[in-house]
């Protein structure tokens, strides 16, 4: 039989043999794609909050790194109130990640960037002068955030929200935290996902998320409201809700889980794991794919990850971490924690247990450093694996940045 993947913007056939068993995962589809007219209803409710209507609102939005339909909802929102546009300026929330791009813009704000350009501010977490202190967390470490979440009254959130591999779920309180706070905040923050209980689709006992709620406990809530939406198969809009940023937040992860979650009772022999646009840029996106398939994966088992990496390494920090990191001890050789520690620590644990390929464009030595193994063939792969074992369980994931297998 052929199964294929995504890959590099074309569709790669690999041949299975009719005697091995392949399960298929994607993103569930749903009947229809939420439309203006659906949701309009709710949108009124929206647009009459005391929050909506401030004549000095702030629109906070994700970068070009997610899939969030922006342009979409200010779009239905300008159809509601036809004085939104000129009346609210926007954040772009980027977190850690480098400034957006021309292309990001254009993502992000689509026919009304013309409009808004002027009004638009990105997030730098390295900037101190563009932070205010917001409280002190359970570390006894100071937290800053954006001064633009001080200074305007009302703020309009608007996110995305789909499985992260250990923040437990995209969307909501990420908006905030990571999206418009401090660097050293982050840090400690990421570094707690070294532990495996940080995981995709817990939020209860895991250390980032538990963490990222009582920062969020700190924000001046009654002045936020969230508008969330949740995607299925090929970008359809499955899902949007509005209130506050944890009710919102929670109706879309019960959206979520039944669009991306798979309960499997088996574990597989190799798992193939396309990574779609735009998270199959760079290697440090690869990792998504991993983290939501390895549950399903027997001991001694396999994982391919097909992404391209056009892009290259992306954020360098725990690339060039992999120079001074102990593979034996799974820190760093001088025992301090570092923005990317979370990365490493993860991938080296898991290979440990399970066998870890890329098939990409990237070099073999930019692979090795991070402790993946490079796979220019998945096809020869695939028959010398099947060929010792004719009884091979193998899974084809789709879009496994998003689509998580719980065994």
């Amino acid at each position: 039989m052929k199964v294929k993947v995504s890959y590099a913007g074309e569709k790669l056939s690999l041949h299975i043999s009719e005697e091995t068993r392949v399960d298929s995962f994607a993103p569930r589809m749903v009947e229809e794609s939420l439309s203006f007219d659906v949701f309009r209803n709710e949108l009124e409710q929206l647009a009459r909050t005391p929050q909506f209507q401030s004549s000095r609102l702030l629109t906070v939005v994700n970068d070009g790194h997610r899939n969030t339909p922006t342009s979409t909802l200010i779009d239905w929102l300008s159809r509601i109130d036809e004085t939104y546009l000129g009346r609210t300026d926007f954040l772009v929330a980027t977190g850690t990640h480098e400034p957006p791009t021309e292309d990001h813009y254009h993502k992000i704000f689509g026919p009304f960037l013309d409009k808004v350009r002027n009004r638009v501010h990105y997030h730098s977490a390295i900037e101190d002068e563009n932070l205010f202190e917001l409280g002190t967390d359970s570390m006894g470490e100071k937290v800053y955030i954006n001064k633009m979440v001080r200074d305007y009254p009302a703020i309009l959130a608007i996110g995305s929200v789909e499985p992260h591999y250990f923040a437990g779920f995209t969307g909501g309180r990420k908006s905030f935290f990571p999206g418009l706070s401090d660097m050293a905040t982050t840090v400690r923050n990421h570094n707690m996902a070294s532990s495996l209980d940080a995981a995709p689709l817990r939020l209860d006992g895991n250390p980032v998320a538990e963490h990222m709620q009582e920062i969020i406990d700190l924000l001046p809530l009654e002045k936020i409201i969230a508008l969330q939406t949740v995607h299925g198969a090929e970008n359809q809009l499955a899902g949007c809700y509005w209130g506050s940023l944890a009710g919102a937040f929670q109706q879309a992860i019960a959206k979520a889980r039944k669009i991306f979650v798979y309960q499997v009772n088996k574990v597989y022999d190799i798992i193939l794991a396309e990574i779609l646009p735009p998270l199959d840029s760079n290697l440090y996106q690869a990792q998504k794919a991993l983290e939501n398939c390895q549950s399903a994966i027997k001991d001694g088992g396999a994982i391919i990850i097909f992404s391209e990496c056009g892009d290259g390494i992306g954020s360098r920090f725990f690339y060039d971490l992999a120079k001074k990191w102990d593979r034996k001890r799974n820190a760093a050789t001088d025992g301090k924690q570092y923005f990317g520690s979370h990365k490493l620590a993860r991938v080296n644990l898991m290979s440990r247990r399970i066998n870890i390929y890329l098939h990409s464009s990237l070099k073999p030595e930019e692979i090795r450093r991070v402790f993946y193994e490079p796979l220019d063939n998945p096809q020869d792969f695939i028959y010398s694996r099947v060929t010792k074992s004719k009884k091979s369980n193998i899974a084809v994931v789709h879009d496994a940045a998003h689509t998580v297998l719980c065994a």
